[in-house]
């Protein structure tokens, strides 16, 4: 179950929000496997910074690679869950 795309608030969804929302802690692989993303989405902004002339759509470019790590992050603690 995909608590998402549910139409109700069952005890499995609400397990399934907490769950969600409660704090992961990252074993060793996953702090390697972050820092790797972290790293390369840094260089990608960096890139950008280098190549791309100062504007509202390079801010928005940047933002999106912010998400991006947030997102990998999110991914790398539920392993792909949600």
């Amino acid at each position: 179950m995909d608590f998402t795309r549910a139409t109700e608030a069952t005890e499995e969804v609400k397990e399934q929000i907490e769950d969600a929302f409660e704090y992961h802690p990252w074993d060793q692989a996953m702090i390697e496997r972050g820092k790797k993303v972290r790293i390369a989405l840094a260089n990608a902004v960096a890139v950008i910074i280098d190549n791309v002339p100062p504007g509202p759509d390079r801010t928005v470019a940047i933002r999106k690679i912010r998400e991006a790590r947030m997102d990998c992050n999110s991914a790398i603690t539920f392993g792909g869950k949600y």
